[in-house]
């Protein structure tokens, strides 16, 4: 008896550029079309990083896309993570008036300031992140590198927690 061969279709994979696409086009219904393995392979936080930061001579436009993603998404993202279409929905509302798509480039952390974090947490222990956060950005690397020296430490702990 012959076995019967059976091929699994496997889903077409999703591409960033392609979700990123239509989420600037206000696709909300698209979720609904998405099988269980495209869904999972969704990232809300990276598309997050993406949406909010846009390539354009606009300024209106650049402006649009962050200030709608901290209203509409970022301000209950964690209260809705547990709902994806939701988040999916909310991501398409973000679209400049649906007119059409644009590049959107990763929002990258800086290094230095992840250094300078790291650093001021441990001079700091007791201080909420988001005030070590908001000394990150004040300071530059050098100078916290000089309020650790007058902190007692002595440049090889510095370099340490470099």
């Amino acid at each position: 008896m012959a076995k019967k061969q059976t091929k699994e279709k496997n889903p077409p994979a999703l591409e960033l550029k392609d979700i990123l696409a239509a989420i600037d086009l206000g696709a909300k219904d698209l979720w609904d079309q998405f099988d269980d393995d495209q869904k999972k392979c969704v990232s809300f936080f990276t598309l997050n990083r993406f949406i909010s930061s846009v390539k354009s001579s606009k300024r209106e436009v650049q402006e649009h896309f962050v200030l709608a993603v901290n209203e509409y998404y970022n301000k209950h993202y964690f209260s809705l993570s547990k709902h994806p279409k939701l988040l999916w929905m909310l991501l398409c509302c973000c679209a400049y008036e649906n007119k059409g798509i644009f590049f959107h480039e990763y929002i990258r952390l800086d290094k230095n300031k992840t250094q300078k974090t790291k650093i001021l947490e441990k001079l700091y222990p007791t201080h909420k992140l988001a005030d070590i956060e908001t000394m990150s950005n004040l300071y530059t690397l050098k100078e916290v590198m000089e309020l650790a020296g007058d902190h007692g430490w002595d440049d090889k702990t510095i370099k340490e927690h470099l």
